[in-house]
Parts: C-alpha cells; sequence; structure tokens
C-alpha cells in the first residue's frame, strides 16, 4: 500500500482515537520507548504504557473539561527520512460542541512505517511561525506562546 496513504489514515484513526477520550486507543498509536518535546523545550520519555495511556488521557480530561470534543488535522506536511520513516507537521484544531474550534496548535510527528503499520516514536510541539503561538484558546486564554 502506497504510505502516504497509510499516514494519512494514521492521522484519520487519531481523530477516532480522539473522539473515544481514551488514553490507551490513543496510545496505541505510539511506539515505546517514545518522546514527547513541548513548547518549552522539556522533553519526556515514556517506556511503559500505562505512562504512556496516563499522558494522553490527562490531556484528553483537559481537552474535554474545555469543552472539545473532537479533533481534526489540517495541512498534513510530509519529509520522508528514507524508506521507513517520515517527519510528519500537522495543525490540530479542536472542536467544541457545534463544530466551533476551541483551541489549535502545530504538532510534528517522527513516524515509523513497517509493514503497513504506522507508529509515532516521538513528536514535537511548535510555534505555526513565528509571531503565532504554539497552543491557542478562542476563550483569549493563552496557555503558551
Amino acid at each position: 500500500m502506497d504510505k502516504t496513504i497509510l499516514i494519512r489514515e494514521y492521522f484519520d484513526d487519531f481523530q477516532e482515537a480522539f473522539a473515544s477520550f481514551d488514553g490507551s486507543r490513543v496510545a496505541a498509536k505510539f511506539s515505546l520507548p517514545f518522546m514527547a518535546k513541548s513548547l518549552d523545550g522539556s522533553c519526556t520519555i515514556f517506556d511503559t504504557r500505562d505512562r504512556l495511556s496516563a499522558y494522553f488521557q490527562a490531556f484528553l480530561d483537559e481537552y474535554g473539561s474545555k469543552g472539545c470534543h473532537e479533533c481534526r488535522y489540517s495541512e498534513l506536511d510530509l519529509n520522508w527520512l528514507g524508506l521507513e520513516s517520515a517527519l510528519a507537521t500537522v495543525s490540530w484544531s479542536l472542536l467544541g460542541d457545534s463544530g466551533e474550534p476551541v483551541m489549535a496548535w502545530t504538532e510534528s510527528y517522527l513516524l515509523s512505517i513497517v509493514e503497513d503499520l504506522v507508529l509515532a516514536f516521538a513528536t514535537i510541539d511548535h510555534k505555526a511561525g513565528n509571531d503565532t503561538p504554539g497552543y491557542v484558546y478562542t476563550d483569549e486564554k493563552q496557555v503558551q506562546e
């Protein structure tokens, strides 16, 4: 199967995993060990499925408390790193009940694609541009800039 299609399917499924609000379901999209780099430059490495699931569950709980009910990705940009790895950058929008955007950010994923299985082994939260905050809430509250 075309690996670009597999990556699109990865992010399509990620949207469904988010909608489940189940940290274990989201964590299944990532390999172990996994590294997450935040906007503040800190890196966290996860080496157990339980820790990774708890990490994602905390985010899902926070997003739910802010009225987010679904997520959508856009602006998928792929850069291939050989035949079995890629750097994928997407813009995420978290949406409320009526489909209005509540929160948005840009994130890059280091992906491994082996035998039609796509898993992220690292992510990097980053600003979309020099003047764009990494996380934006539509209620004027910006968490990180």
